[in-house]
């Protein structure tokens, strides 16, 4: 584009997976050209407060909550909220005038699309999941540009020139190495995101008393959350795999992902996009409460493509999770299979196609 000092600002947050996917694009926007700049919009409860700043970019916080799946008194406090927020993200608007503006989904990111709407700067959206938020249904109907990771989603936003980029992933996943293993030893990879997940941390305690089989060929790695931690780790003790790594958080988890021969987690759009970027075998158990049940489609569209094996919460007994990795497990060529699969699925070119679409918008403003 070559014009001195254009700035995006990147608007949304509250989760890593929406978080990360926006600091990859403005590495890449700032790559371009020195003299760009990029600025985030959040809030103070999501987590970009710390991992924005962390990455080296400033951030805005605005006052703003969501209105779907909330309690009456705290819908109402929200909706109350809603033109503070909207006349914070003007102010933000008119602080830093950005040339282009990028909604990644969380909460800010419709009162600060809304606010570029009406200044007449371009404006566009990234989807991260299968089924997009509530949010991003409403701004598709005026934003300049739609990218998408999942090719369904451009159909339920409406939007028929919706570009489908996948979702931005982190160089390193691309390019992870698996280190050296055993050939006659598998290994097991369980997350359930930085938080962990209940639910997995309960199947797998109760799994492996059936994976006991496996105890001389399988090693386990476990990232449990920091909760759950110590009764993950006795349950593990008193198992025939006292020798499990167990762990509260992992990073850098693209080494993690690298390393194993089969991962069981959550289905968040960020976890599909790493492992199909590493190119692994998973059995993904979606979140059963994600808004429109979107971790399902995600998981399903990864399924269909044969990378995946899916167990839904309703379905998952530690007889039937224990006997779909012994079944993985057991057949290394399997495996493989699964994960160039999901490897098939992987968008190398992500971040590199929304930037190209957000200097498009801005040059035809």
């Amino acid at each position: 584009m070559g014009e001195t000092g254009v700035r995006l600002m990147i608007a949304g947050g509250g989760t890593g997976g929406h978080i990360y996917p926006a600091i990859a694009i403005a590495q890449e926007w700032v790559r371009r050209d020195r003299s760009r700049k990029a600025v985030f919009v959040g809030t103070q409860g999501g987590l970009e407060k710390t991992i924005v700043p962390r990455a080296g970019y400033p951030i805005e916080f605005i006052s703003v909550g969501g209105l779907k799946g909330k309690g009456a008194l705290e819908f109402l406090k929200n909706l109350a909220r809603l033109p503070i927020g909207f006349t914070q993200a003007l102010q933000v608007i008119a602080r830093h005038r950005p040339n282009v503006v990028l909604g990644v989904g969380g909460y800010a990111s419709g009162p600060v699309l809304l606010a570029a709407r009406l200044r007449a700067i371009p404006t566009a959206i990234l989807e991260q999941n299968a089924f997009p938020g509530v949010t991003n249904r409403v701004l598709a109907k005026f934003v300049n540009a739609v990218a998408v990771a999942f090719p369904d989603s451009g159909s339920r936003l409406k939007r028929s020139d919706a570009i489908v980029t996948g979702n931005p992933i982190r160089a390193e996943f691309f390019t992870a190495d698996r280190g050296p293993r055993t050939a006659d030893r598998g290994k097991l990879l369980v997350f359930g995101g930085s938080q962990g997940s209940h639910v997995l941390n309960e199947a797998m305690i109760g799994a492996l008393l059936f994976l006991a089989r496996l105890k001389d060929r399988l090693d386990i790695v476990h990232q449990t959350g920091t909760k759950e931690l110590d009764n993950v780790r006795q349950a593990y003790r008193a198992s025939a795999f006292p020798n499990a790594r167990v762990v509260p958080y992992l990073d850098p988890i693209a080494e993690e992902i690298a390393a194993a021969d089969l991962v069981v987690s959550r289905a968040g759009a960020m976890t599909i996009g790493e492992l199909a970027a590493v190119g692994r075998a998973a059995i993904l158990v979606p979140f059963a409460a994600a808004t429109n049940n979107h971790q399902e489609l995600n998981a399903r569209a990864v399924e269909q493509a044969g990378g995946a094996i899916v167990i839904t919460e309703s379905q998952l007994r530690p007889e039937r999770l224990a006997m779909t990795i012994n079944d993985v497990i057991n057949d290394p060529q399997r495996a493989v299979r699964m994960g160039a699969a999901a490897r098939s699925l992987a968008a190398p070119d992500a971040t590199k196609k929304i930037v190209d679409l957000l200097e498009k918008i801005h040059r035809n403003e």
